[in-house]
């Protein structure tokens, strides 16, 4: 009974693909982060590579002396094989929130950089990595600004010169609290595409409960939206619309609130996979049409969830092809493994494939359904 439930809760928050067929998947760039410690839940073997183009294997970060560290996990040739034997590319994530305090100090350095540098070529050359992805969480002064775009550039001149068919990525934020930090302009001459992190716009530093990764933001709300963080980039700091990745979340937030935009306190983390059985138990679904994203709360009125599903994120990705972006981005990868599926990574592979149309159903999700208009 309590698989054919969670059966049951997963089906109400899918979108309706139409007119999909398997050769168009992936015609944009679907790039999935697979963090080290999703080795065990998520094996090489069970990674839906039909649904996504790349992997960012998180994470290696640089030392202050220029050596380069990692997470034990992050051994992982079964994956690295896996991917090349699907025909996707796999690129090492380095810094990450809590390991990137040694960005600066060898950015800094211009020997120091240097040596950073031939680290990273042996280290994607000795394991088989197709380049690399930046996340330097994050510069916070105008020198650190100026040493990133120098670190960037001159990785990418010894990659073309050593591996051109290496990558360069990075993480790009969407708004100006730490985008000031980052020459984007600059950047984008050396950097194959931008992934925007598109997500947690509301958490324990917001005093209520708003969404985690709203597409829109609602008129009473002004802490950004997934469409204001494009236009940020792509208006505002000038990066071409095509090197832009959405960040599409596969987890979400709960606080206790008693209802949307209320006063919020203690927020934690919760993944998909732990946020769907809570549908048919004592939690109610409601969502959000203007923001675009669902969201949950108890029936006592005590607690509520922000998250995204395979609904809300369908709906991004027509966002993505509508607005002619390069691709999407995903952190994380084995976030939504339910029962031996992965539903949001099914439902945006799909809905990525060129020539779809992803349309709702009717409005009977759940019993307790309520359209929410701003």
């Amino acid at each position: 009974m309590k698989n054919q439930n969670l059966g049951i809760a997963i089906r109400i928050v899918c979108a309706l693909i139409v007119a999909w067929s398997t050769a168009g998947i992936c015609q944009l760039r679907v790039v999935g982060y697979y963090p080290g410690w999703m080795k065990n839940k998520l094996p090489a073997a069970r990674v839906k590579f039909e649904y996504i183009t790349h992997i960012n294997h998180a994470f290696a970060w640089p030392l202050a002396n220029g050596n380069i560290a990692a997470y034990n996990e992050i051994d992982h040739p079964e994956l690295i094989a896996a991917a090349h034997q699907a025909g996707r590319k796999i690129l090492i994530s380095l810094g990450g929130w809590g390991q990137s305090d040694g960005f600066a100090p060898m950015a800094a350095d211009s020997s120091v950089r240097k040596k950073f540098v031939q680290n990273l070529v042996n280290f994607c050359q000795s394991r088989g990595y197709d380049g690399a992805d930046f996340d330097w969480e994050f510069p916070e002064n105008a020198t650190q600004r100026a040493a990133l775009t120098t670190l960037i550039k001159e990785v990418r001149e010894v990659f073309d010169q050593t591996h051109p068919e290496w990558l360069l990525t990075m993480v790009a934020v969407a708004s100006n609290w730490s985008g000031q930090w980052h020459d984007y302009a600059a950047l984008s001459q050396y950097v194959d595409w931008f992934n925007l992190m598109a997500y947690d716009f509301h958490g324990s530093w917001t005093t209520h409960a708003g969404h985690n990764a709203p597409l829109f933001a609602p008129s009473m709300d002004y802490d950004g939206s997934a469409h204001q963080g494009v236009l940020y980039l792509r208006n505002q700091r000038g990066i071409p619309q095509e090197k832009i990745h959405l960040g599409m979340p596969f987890y979400g937030k709960e606080c206790n609130a008693t209802r949307l935009y209320g006063p919020s306190s203690n927020w934690t983390d919760l993944e998909y996979a732990a946020i769907v059985p809570r549908l048919n138990a004592g939690w109610d679904y409601f969502w959000d049409d203007v923001a675009k994203v669902p969201y949950l709360l108890n029936t006592a009125r005590t607690k509520f969830i922000t998250f995204d599903d395979s609904l809300s994120l369908s709906g991004k990705c027509n966002y993505v092809k509508q607005n002619g972006l390069g691709g999407v981005m995903i952190w994380a990868l084995g976030q939504d493994v339910l029962n031996n599926t992965q539903p949001l990574l099914e439902a945006i592979g799909r809905a990525m494939a060129t020539g779809t149309e992803v349309v709702t159903e009717e409005r009977e999700l759940v019993k307790n359904f309520v359209l929410f208009n701003n």
